[in-house]
Formats: structure tokens, C-alpha cells, sequence
């Protein structure tokens, strides 16, 4: 699962920033190339200035099961389209049954500006930035974003854990030797994944191993870049 965020002049991108490091999620955050900003976390994706430009890039890149972050309403439809989860900047979840009383209302909207006549736009309150953080935090939290495969007989488990402790990752352990049930869904990651090709090859289990969606971690590098990729 990653996360795609609508940055254009995005209010919650500092937010968002700090939640997806949290929880160790992909971070993309997609705007077009006369905006400059820093980030602390993920990968800034600067595409052209045209309007649509930000939201197609989105929208092809979106896959069943993301999160799209944005407050356009076509763009919610299209990420819903391609099964994504979609919030807006106040932290309201967007869905099948939402969608098109939202659209509905864009058109209105746009019908009116159309005749000049407008409507006054309230400003952003920070109950606005606390119900999107807590939106969000839930979210994640529901999501085992990392899981470590350990067994208890295993000498470099030990380390692996105090590791993933010193960080202060969110992180699911899974003993394989705890349990037939841990075991087969271990193999079912292993036998599946030419990430363990090597290993198996040399007749090793595979553990200890980090597993985040299909990326597979085996504590021989640096975990930080890991967990930036």
C-alpha cells in the first residue's frame, strides 16, 4: 500500500509527511514543477504545469488498496475507480456512496462561477488539521504496514528485534516457529518471492525478515534506506 498525495498547495502535507514516516508507508507526493518544497519523508514527483497533469499521474499510478489524498472531487472518482481509498484534506473518506453527491455539488459550484456568482470559501480551522490527523493516524494504524518474520531458535532474531525496537518501527512479529499457522504464512511470502531465491538455494530459512507489502528487508544493508524506498 502506498500513499498519493494531491501536494498542489496541499494544507496537510506536513501532517501526511509525519504519519506515512510513522508507520513506515510509501509516500508520494505529486505536484506540478513550479512548486518547490522540502520534504522530511517519501518522494517528491514533479510533473508538468498543465491542470490535469498532477491528477493523471495519480490516477495511473493509484492501484487497489492505495490511499489518495486529495480535495478534487474527479480525481476521488477516478482513484475510487481503481479501487484505491480516498480521504480529502478535512479527513473525510470518500466512497461509492459519497462520491457523486460530491460531484454533484462541484457541478453546481461550477454552474454558478459560470454566472459569477460565488460562494464565500471558509478558511481552514485547526480542527480541520486535527481531524485529518486523526483520519489518517486511524487509517494506518488499522494497516500492518510492517511485519517481521523471527523464529525464537534463531541466534540473529535477537538483533533484528532490538533493531526494529530502537527505531520505533509500528511493526507486526510473527514467531515461524510459534505456531503451524505462523509457519505456512511465512512459506506462503518465501515460495512466492524471488527475493528468497539466493537463500534457498544455500538451504537457509530466510529469517529474520522484514516484510513490507512485496519488498522484503534481510537485515544485510542499511535499514533506513529500506525504509525510505
Amino acid at each position: 500500500m502506498k500513499i498519493l498525495l494531491d501536494a498542489d498547495g496541499s494544507p496537510v502535507r506536513e501532517i501526511t509527511e509525519k504519519l506515512s514516516k510513522k508507520y513506515c508507508a510509501k509516500l508520494l507526493l505529486v505536484k506540478n514543477y513550479t512548486q518547490e518544497f522540502s520534504t522530511t519523508y517519501g518522494d517528491v514527483i514533479s510533473v508538468d504545469i498543465s491542470k490535469e497533469a498532477a491528477d493523471i499521474y495519480i490516477a495511473n499510478h493509484a492501484n487497489k488498496g492505495d490511499l489518495v489524498i486529495t480535495n478534487d472531487r474527479g480525481l476521488s472518482s477516478l482513484a475510487l475507480s481503481k479501487g484505491a481509498n480516498v480521504i480529502d484534506f478535512q479527513g473525510n473518506f470518500i466512497d461509492d456512496d459519497n462520491i457523486m453527491e460530491l460531484l454533484e455539488s462541484r457541478h453546481f459550484n461550477r454552474k454558478m462561477r459560470n454566472r459569477e456568482i460565488y460562494f464565500n470559501i471558509a478558511k481552514r480551522k485547526k480542527c480541520d488539521d486535527q481531524d485529518f490527523y486523526q483520519s489518517l493516524n486511524k487509517f494506518l494504524e488499522d494497516i500492518n504496514m510492517l511485519t517481521l518474520f523471527i523464529s525464537s531458535l534463531c541466534p540473529d532474531c535477537p538483533p533484528a528485534i532490538a533493531e526494529i525496537k530502537e527505531k520505533n518501527l509500528d511493526c507486526e512479529i510473527v514467531d515461524i516457529t510459534a505456531s503451524m499457522a505462523n509457519l505456512k504464512r511465512f512459506l506462503k511470502e518465501r515460495d512466492f518471492s524471488e527475493a528468497f531465491d539466493e537463500i534457498v538455494k544455500e538451504g537457509k530459512v530466510g529469517v529474520p525478515v522484514l516484510m513490507r507489502d512485496e519488498d522484503f528487508y534481510f537485515f544485510d544493508g542499511n535499514l533506513d534506506e529500506f525504509l525510505r524506498r
